[in-house]
């Protein structure tokens, strides 16, 4: 996504417009996002969780 929105930005008229704007920096922004290790560790945390609950209920 970040990639898609770098091509956008610089490859393109597309982001000489406002909704051109947006839309590249929302693409940069959320491929940035997803590429951070944050999420993954909420999802390691919340996966410890669920086993944890598993373990427990049975």
């Amino acid at each position: 996504m970040a990639v898609a929105g770098v091509i956008l930005l610089g490859f393109s008229e597309f982001a000489s417009e406002v909704q051109g704007m947006v839309i590249t920096a929302s693409l940069i922004g959320l491929g940035l996002l997803f590429m951070s290790p944050f999420p993954i560790a909420l999802f390691l945390e919340w996966a410890k969780k669920q086993s944890a609950d598993d373990k427990a209920s049975s």
